[in-house]
């Protein structure tokens, strides 16, 4: 019998729980913060505690390692993304072949690529960028495909897996690093332009309205 376990192909380095901290840390920076997002990550804490409440009420047994926290984190951000983006059909088709042929893989072979558990899961996240071709269409691909991967784990390797984690904790700790730095990423962005385009319409006004102009302006874009 197979063990499918985040070590297989240099995985091991994403076993600790880095999702479950970098969630808990931004609730507590939005909210301190003020910010808009604060309601959205405040939603999943919330699915977080209910999933972790069904998994001190009805505990996982072997083989299968039931993760009902993460589950539901990833049940309410998927279906959040879902609702968002533009592509849906098409993205989540081509990620979720991609991911059987990971698990074949693992199943069949394991070991047979070095680090196979980054190469697929880059992968993984690539095809479902270029297929998607936006953050949430991305996210909804990924988790889609994650959450479908694991039922033909559970209901078609009966009898084969020894054991499994579901989600696996690397696909978990990757995904949430991922999704986190690129929107990170886009909101810098998107402060960055929006600032330029106030200066460049600052200057644009100055000529015309006077310094008073540009000095509001200057205060905005400090605030």
């Amino acid at each position: 019998m197979i063990e499918i376990k985040a070590s297989i192909g240099g995985g091991v380095y994403l076993n600790f729980p880095y999702g479950e901290w970098i969630i808990l840390g931004l609730v507590l920076l939005t909210w301190a913060e003020r910010r808009a997002s604060r309601r959205f990550f405040l939603m999943l804490a919330i699915a977080w505690l209910l999933g972790k409440s069904l998994e001190i009420a009805f505990p996982s047994l072997m083989p299968w390692h039931w993760h009902f926290a993460r589950l539901s984190v990833m049940l309410f951000f998927g279906g959040w993304a879902l609702r968002r983006a533009e592509r849906r059909i098409f993205p989540l088709l081509f990620t979720s072949f991609l991911f059987s042929i990971e698990t074949l893989f693992l199943v069949n072979e394991p070991g047979v690529f070095p680090y196979g558990a980054w190469f697929f899961t880059i992968a993984l996240t690539l095809v479902a960028w270029l297929t998607a071709k936006s953050y949430w269409g991305t996210a909804a691909a990924f988790v889609g495909s994650v959450l479908l991967n694991q039922a033909l784990v559970r209901f078609a390797y009966e009898g084969i897996v020894r054991h499994a984690d579901l989600p696996d904790s690397f696909v978990w700790n990757f995904g949430v690093l991922f999704f986190t730095a690129w929107a990170g990423l886009r909101l810098g962005w998107k402060n960055f332009t929006a600032r330029a385009l106030r200066k460049s319409t600052s200057e644009q006004l100055l000529p015309v309205n006077g310094v008073g102009a540009y000095e509001q302006a200057e205060e905005r874009e400090l605030q």
